[in-house]
């Protein structure tokens, strides 16, 4: 029985479950490196993964659709700063009043363009980039296939996620830049006192964060799914939060704190199919992504530090 969970489908399969938690999850730290919380990522990947959608459904590229739908993400986000930076309002209400508004602009726009709630057409999707043959038969073909499935299976946006966590954790440790990122977390009296605008850098800090949330909406869309269902998010925002916390608010740290929600996502997939052979309710199977956020969460909260002044709006002296 364990032969028949334990395959390379299913390492592929948390690859790919992983890859719009880790978008999300880079973004929410750099965000809350910046000091602002970022409740709405779950709002943000559903604006993308609409938005995305909708313009391949208007013009067949799928390219495009990843282009709207990063710029949806850093648009609705736009939206979210203006309301915690300059606004100096509660983040986590004006987070979850976007989360709020993207579930029924969403909606209300599905109605409104395609006539019928629910899921849009299927749409042209992203393909795999590579394309090998077994370089061999027995023992070689069976090590190449495990190899294959988990590396070379993929299509561009899961490839583009882990340069982007390695680019950003070089990025917020190694540069001027993120050591700016991270001061306005920490103490931002200090970075104006030098001359550096809070408000800017926080601004650039929320619109990336968008704009990687609008990115993993569209990895839901133009490579896992092919289409668009209203709330098809079903709480990963949140669980990207959690993986930003557990990842200990590092991009590469997020990331595999995502390949292990990833998996436990993969892996309840993988026991519903194989339902007739494991005798477990099938409702358990689908608590298991979230049921391990729980437990996570319980052993991190108390001792993963977060930036000082998260949370904490500024307001210029």
């Amino acid at each position: 029985m364990l032969g028949d969970i334990i395959t390379p489908d299913l390492f592929a399969s948390a690859l790919r479950m992983a890859t719009p938690l880790a978008l999300a999850a880079i973004g929410g730290t750099i965000c809350e490196r910046a000091g602002v919380v970022n409740i709405a990522l779950e709002g943000i990947m559903l604006t993308g993964a609409f938005f995305g959608t909708a313009m391949v459904l208007l013009t067949g590229s799928p390219w495009l659709g990843v282009i709207a739908a990063v710029a949806s993400g850093a648009g609705i986000s736009a939206v979210h700063a203006f309301a915690s930076i300059n606004l100096r309002s509660n983040q986590v209400i004006s987070g979850t009043a976007i989360n709020l508004l993207a579930l029924g602009l969403t909606g209300f726009l599905m109605e409104l363009w395609y006539g019928h709630p629910g899921t849009t057409d299927p749409i042209k999707v992203l393909r795999p980039i590579f394309n090998f043959e077994s370089p061999g038969g027995g023992a070689i073909a069976e090590a190449w296939r495990w190899f294959d499935s988990i590396v070379f299976s993929h299509t561009p946006i899961v490839y583009l996620t882990i340069l982007i966590a390695i680019v950003a954790q070089v990025a917020i440790h190694r540069t001027k830049w993120g050591l700016r990122l991270r001061a306005l977390g920490e103490h931002p009296r200090a970075v104006d006192t030098v001359g550096v605008s809070v408000y800017r850098g926080r601004w650039v800090a929320v619109l990336m964060s968008g704009a990687l949330a609008g990115l993993a909406g569209a990895n839901l869309t133009i490579e896992q799914v092919g289409s668009f269902t209203e709330n098809m998010t079903n709480g990963r925002g949140f669980i990207a939060l959690a993986a930003n916390i557990f990842g200990r608010w590092t991009p590469v740290g997020s990331y595999l704190a995502s390949l292990l929600f990833g998996f436990a996502d993969a892996l309840q997939i993988k026991l519903q199919i194989l339902r007739g052979v494991v005798s477990i309710p099938p409702q358990l199977f689908l608590m298991l992504p979230y049921l391990l956020t729980v437990i996570v969460l319980a052993g991190v909260i108390g001792r993963a530090v977060a930036p000082a002044a998260v949370g904490e709006p500024y307001e210029k002296g």
